[in-house]
């Protein structure tokens, strides 16, 4: 019995981080509308194209 201790502490801090994240991308995503702006908060990399130009 001794070996099934759950600790709740540690899941509740990364569910609370998840929604702290959640949070502040819905914050970062309003005032990047509010300001008129309709890119990603991120440029997308593209490693495809890297992987297609390597030479073998």
């Amino acid at each position: 019995m001794a070996n099934n201790v759950l600790d709740f502490a540690s899941r509740k801090q990364a569910q609370l981080l998840k929604r702290k994240d959640a949070r502040v991308d819905e914050l970062r995503k309003a005032f990047r509308l509010a300001r008129g702006e309709t890119g990603p908060d991120k440029p997308a990399t593209n490693n495809k194209s890297r992987a297609k130009n390597k030479k073998k």
